[in-house]
């Protein structure tokens, strides 16, 4: 197989793998329940949509809303603030932006493996293989359960390539 079709297909694994579930989450509710839009880190998924929101509503300073005094705001959290521009600008809902913003950034980050591989590595065999195994893998957490441990790997977005993808655009 030609390396370039190896890493569409895993790549279209990863984003399939990323994706399915959300649809499947959404779709599954009922009328008694109502997906919030997040498989896992929710807390940290709502402020994001709260800092879109903001943007949203043509902030661009990032303030504290649920203080006395929220002050003049500052120019942090610039990327959710943008992200709610595009959804207004777009006229779209900000979870739906946050996700193909997610899936456009998993996107993102393969071609940066990928090329990141083709430059380290001369042999065609280690490249296909460290990219499979850093789109696909994680940490060796699993080894943690049959002793009742919960690694860091299983939800810590930031750490493996996959559960970023999966979490965070």
């Amino acid at each position: 197989m030609k390396e370039k079709q190896f890493y569409f297909i895993i790549g279209l694994v990863l984003i399939l793998a990323i994706t399915i579930p959300y649809i499947y989450a959404a779709q599954t509710g009922g009328a008694e329940h109502i997906f919030g839009g997040f498989l896992m880190n929710t807390q940290d998924g709502n402020s994001y949509l709260a800092k879109m929101y903001q943007g949203w509503r043509g902030n661009w300073r990032f303030t504290l809303p649920y203080t006395a005094d929220p002050g003049e705001g500052g120019y942090i959290f610039l990327f959710y603030l943008g992200l709610g521009h595009v959804a207004r600008i777009l006229n779209v809902p900000l979870l739906l932006v946050f996700h193909v913003t997610r899936i456009l950034g998993a996107m993102c980050m393969l071609w940066a493996l990928a090329h990141f591989y083709e430059t380290l590595f001369p042999s065609p065999q280690r490249r296909k293989l460290a990219f499979a195994i850093s789109a696909l893998a994680s940490g060796l957490g699993w080894l943690a359960i049959p002793f009742g441990a919960f690694a860091s790997d299983f939800w810590v977005a930031e750490t493996y390539p996959f559960l970023s993808a999966y979490s965070n655009p």
